[in-house]
């Protein structure tokens, strides 16, 4: 993944984990808001969000159901249906070990070729990348763009890592420090 925050796809069909890793930070998801950065999921990506079931729920995960229902209410993630014969044409090229939330946004992109990925997820973004030539971004893009483009400030950084880290169990810390590091030298050096 180069890390250009100087660019950024800002219509996205975003899947599960992404949708997870934008809810842990109210600031970085309110900033990508403002800036017009469109999210859209999949019926499979709202289901694996809102309706699957857990076997674990801790006072944080329920923090995070309610931040997307709130978003949902407010006009956030609205949802693209994934058409199967796309889904079926994907998924026969696909890597093993991809989910059906990945795999359908990712179906839904390629059908579209306007609208790209969102996905931290290496197997899915490289399977996107190379394979179907989409555009993909992920949160640490974003996260970059959003500095580099002043939606966010220097003193939003730590604020930005430290909720992050409440809410994920495997946090994008050190790619949200290696975005913002290029965001700033972008920025000093264009």
């Amino acid at each position: 993944m180069s890390l250009d925050p100087r660019n950024f796809h800002q219509m996205l069909v975003t899947d599960t984990c992404s949708v997870w890793n934008l809810m842990t930070v109210r600031r970085l998801f309110q900033s990508a808001c403002s800036a017009r950065v469109y999210f859209c999921i999949t019926p499979m990506v709202l289901f694996e969000c809102l309706h699957k079931p857990r076997k674990i729920t801790t006072s944080a995960k329920t923090e995070l159901l309610n931040r997307l229902k709130l978003a949902r209410k407010n006009g956030s993630f609205p949802i693209h249906a994934c058409d199967l014969d796309d889904l079926a044409e994907i998924t026969r090229g696909a890597p093993k070990g991809l989910g059906s939330g990945e795999l359908s946004c990712i179906a839904v992109a390629y059908r579209m070729m306007t609208i790209g990925v969102m996905t931290d997820e290496k197997k899915a973004r490289r399977y996107a990348e190379t394979q179907l030539n989409l555009k993909v971004e992920t949160t640490p893009r974003l996260y970059g763009w959003l500095h580099y483009h002043g939606h966010l400030s220097d003193a939003d950084h730590n604020e930005v890592i430290a909720e992050h880290e409440i809410y994920e169990d495997r946090p994008l810390s050190k790619f949200f420090q290696v975005a913002y590091e290029a965001a700033l030298h972008q920025r000093l050096y264009g």
